[in-house]
């Protein structure tokens, strides 16, 4: 039996400073990503979509962003993926597992 599924997932990334919010007036505003994954036994797992959005800290209303326009703000300090690693690559090292396995196996 093989156990597969979805989801989505926010992470917030950085506090870009305060900007005027349609609803609620001067906030501080935060860059967040939001993505989803698909995963194999809740471990194994990758990426589907990546958005980034500049949002209010309040009402969470915001802007989409362009990957090339968070870019930068990454340059100066590198910011670590919050994305965890095995939802992914957590794909990629099953399918490693499985060649090197196989390849193991052909060679005796």
């Amino acid at each position: 039996m093989i156990f597969y599924g979805w989801g989505k997932r926010v992470h917030p990334l950085l506090n870009i400073g305060t900007y005027h919010c349609s609803q609620c007036g001067d906030r501080p505003f935060h860059i967040i990503v939001n993505y989803s994954y698909f995963h194999l036994y809740w471990i194994f797992g990758f990426i589907t979509g990546r958005r980034y959005i500049a949002a209010c800290t309040n009402c969470s209303r915001g802007a989409l962003l362009e990957k090339r326009q968070v870019a930068p703000l990454f340059a100066p300090k590198p910011i670590a993926d919050p994305i965890p690693f095995m939802e992914r690559w957590g794909f990629a090292v099953l399918a490693s597992a499985a060649i090197v396995f196989f390849m193991a196996a052909a060679h005796r």
